[in-house]
């Protein structure tokens, strides 16, 4: 059940200023910079850490197949999430919570516990560096991120440039910008597949996004997910929110 943990949109950005760019990419500092004007601002993406979002969407599962289903998630920077996904199969219905505080972690499916065991933690290691990479403050902030040009490739058929963040003992991620506006447009890494074990190349491509918030944030609306270069699931947000803050109680177990 690791495939329904962390947002499908989980890819908010919060920019900074940079100062861990590489005198060789002074180029990354450029693209950055228009990405932070194009998510709201310096200001506004600072100040907003926490988010709720309701969302719709297909997921392929093993074995059944292409799946509709429905999302709730709450989120607050830097490691606080919960997710609950609802979906049928076979005519039962399923619903899977899973709560992040910190290092507690918890996964119900339909009230019963699920174990954490090994490929779920490298999975939640992953996702972990994902949260952190795609805020991008982090990258100002944290002395062993290191930032590089990716060069420019093409993402539903627009030119992107890209961004590559490496992290000592962390896998990869490669940020895609889209040249003309500065959103965020792909972000691709490595990752481990939890019901395997196995690493996979994951792609998070963001199709469509709103109009900005009152907050002043474009917020992704429709996402698609790819894995080894295959369509894994793709999603539609009903409903977002940026936010200051939220309670500490909303991210207890169900």
């Amino acid at each position: 059940m690791r495939r329904v943990l962390f947002p499908v949109l989980g890819v908010v950005v919060v920019l900074g200023l940079l100062s861990r760019v590489h005198a060789a990419d002074a180029d990354v500092k450029a693209v950055l910079e228009k990405a932070i004007k194009a998510h709201g601002g310096e200001e506004a993406l600072t100040k907003y850490k926490a988010s709720q979002a309701k969302n719709k969407g297909k997921i392929i599962l093993p074995m059944f197949g292409e799946t509709e289903f429905t999302q709730e998630i709450s989120s607050m920077l830097p490691d606080k999430l919960k997710e609950k996904m609802e979906f049928e199969i076979n005519n039962v219905k399923i619903a899977v919570v899973t709560t992040i505080n910190g290092d507690k972690i918890s996964i119900e499916a339909n009230g019963n516990n699920v174990p954490v065991n090994d490929n779920i933690k490298m999975a939640l290691a992953d996702g972990r560096q994902l949260l952190r990479a795609s805020r991008l403050i982090s990258l100002m902030k944290d002395k062993d991120f290191e930032l590089s040009s990716a060069g420019e490739v093409k993402v539903e058929g627009k030119p992107a440039v890209g961004v590559l963040v490496k992290s000592k003992g962390q896998k990869d991620i490669t940020l895609f910008f889209d040249k003309e506006t500065g959103l965020l447009a792909k972000v691709e890494r490595r990752t481990t597949d939890a019901n395997t074990g196995n690493e996979i190349t994951e792609e998070r491509i963001v199709q469509e996004y709103n109009k900005p918030n009152k907050e002043g944030i474009p917020l992704p609306k429709k996402v698609m997910v790819k894995r080894d270069g295959e369509k894994f699931m793709e999603a539609e947000v009903l409903e977002a929110k940026s936010l200051e803050k939220l309670d500490d109680s909303e991210f207890t177990k169900p």
